[in-house]
């Protein structure tokens, strides 16, 4: 699959504002917000409008009957217009339509109460509203409103010089609508740059979402790929590296100066060979779905003790197992691989004639399976990365043994997919315990024999 195949799926944004064909994508994206825009807003102007209305009857002594019926009809219009932004439809009409319907509206209504106000110094702020309000309620194409600006705003003037009204009365008029008319149109056009701009930083994430998408997909596939291969090479370097053990273990080594070497040999291929075997552990842990079943923690304690027993046994360290008789809810391999390696683990940090406590507590609905050592302990400050894949700590194992830094990540994997809890806490007696809380489950009963039946 393309890295960028889904980048063609995007169009490509542009920043030109004052073009009179935007993309499709922003005109189709400008007529959704127009209309979200222009259902409250007409709401709103109709209200504004029927107050009015009502002022009008309630106030005769503010002589603004003579408009009585333009805002009768303009309520009437922008009451209507408030429903027809709420279809779907007009969403997706083309994006000069909405703003044309209430802008023309708008500034026709702004024309009227200017005739109607000029003989009473009422026109300016009438008019400056109005144009105000039809420049910044809409989002408007830069071309569009100034193309309804010009006339409107020429008609305005005309109103103003022809009804023979004193010079400074005419220059106040003229100058404060010129103002008005100037300042919507500014503030309309930075809206709609502020408007195209977001539009196009949206794009822009978009599409880099997109390409982070395809890219981190590809470094899944290419992680998999890199875990399979990994698994299969250890895999298939486990045979020849137990076969070359197992030669080893043929050969006398009672040839003078051979002995050591021998030996050498085989505790290099033991190391590779349990190095292997925590890659294949790391690799099993994170994959695959898990069946847990009732695990008796007595047999799996024994198991666990007897695998642990010849390392144990070089160091003279006693491996002591209690289960409490209890048992829980896991699955067998897994955990035998998790408290294997919380033993191995807990045997290499031991001084030696030591001791070591693999054992089980009951704790409420969970129980917790604990391995104690006597070792070095953990520093307070790497206790939070003892379960990151291929942490190293400042304690060494007491007999030099090898340490690839995956034993508690693969604890703490295993755990997780067992929907149990990996966690430390230091041992008051010095040195460590590990555990894993595991859900509680009652032992199933013993079904006597046949010939122990009377």
């Amino acid at each position: 699959m393309p890295d960028r195949l889904s980048l063609a799926e995007v169009p490509a944004a542009t920043t030109d504002t004052d073009g009179p064909d935007p993309s499709p994508s922003f005109a189709a994206h400008l007529s959704r917000l127009n209309a979200r825009r222009l259902r409250s807003g007409s709401r709103y102007f109709a209200l504004v409008m029927a107050l009015l209305l009502v002022a009008n009857i309630v106030l005769p002594s503010l002589r603004l009957w003579q408009h009585a019926l333009v805002q009768a009809v303009v309520v009437l219009y922008f009451v209507g217009l408030g429903f027809v932004c709420r279809s779907p439809r007009a969403a997706q009409w083309p994006p000069p339509i909405l703003p044309l319907l209430f802008g023309g509206a708008t500034a026709a209504t702004g024309l009227v109460f200017a005739l109607d106000l000029v003989p009473r110094l009422g026109a300016n702020p009438a008019y400056a509203t109005l144009i105000f309000v039809t420049c910044v309620a809409p989002v408007w194409p830069r071309w569009l409103l100034l193309a309804v600006l010009a006339p409107v705003h020429l008609l305005y003037l005309a109103i103003v010089f022809s009804l023979g009204q004193g010079t400074i009365f005419v220059l106040l008029m003229a100058i404060g609508g010129t103002i008005a008319a100037a300042l919507g149109w500014f503030v309309a056009a930075l809206q709609a740059r502020t408007e195209r701009q977001a539009f196009d930083t949206a794009a822009t994430i978009r599409r880099q979402k997109d390409e982070l998408t395809v890219a981190l997909a590809r470094v899944n596939r290419l992680l998999d790929e890199r875990s399979e291969i990994v698994a299969t090479v250890a895999h298939d370097l486990q045979s020849p590296l137990a076969g070359i053990r197992a030669l080893l273990r043929t050969i006398p080594d009672r040839v003078e100066g051979d002995g050591p070497k021998l030996r050498e040999i085989a505790r290099t291929c033991a190391a590779m060979q349990s190095a292997i075997t925590r890659l294949l552990d790391t690799h099993a842990a994170e994959a695959g779905e898990t069946l847990l079943d009732i695990v008796d923690l007595a047999k799996l304690f024994a198991e666990v003790a007897a695998t642990a027993a010849p390392a144990a046994a070089e160091k003279g360290i006693a491996v002591v197992c209690d289960a409490g008789g209890l048992c829980a809810q896991a699955e067998p391999l897994m955990l035998a691989r998790a408290l294997g390696n919380l033993l191995s683990n807990a045997v290499k940090f031991s001084p030696k004639d030591s001791s070591v406590r693999l054992e089980a507590r009951s704790r409420g609905p969970h129980v917790r399976v604990s391995v104690t050592d006597r070792g070095p302990g953990i520093a307070a400050g790497e206790a939070g990365s003892l379960f990151r894949k291929f942490t190293r700590l400042s304690a060494r194992p007491t007999g030099g043994e090898p340490t690839s830094g995956l034993g508690l990540y693969i604890v703490q994997s295993l755990a997780n997919r067992m929907r149990a809890t990996a966690g430390f806490e230091p041992n008051p007696e010095g040195g460590s315990v590990f555990f894993l809380d595991l859900q509680a489950a009652a032992c199933p009963a013993v079904t006597p024999s046949r010939s122990s039946i009377p």
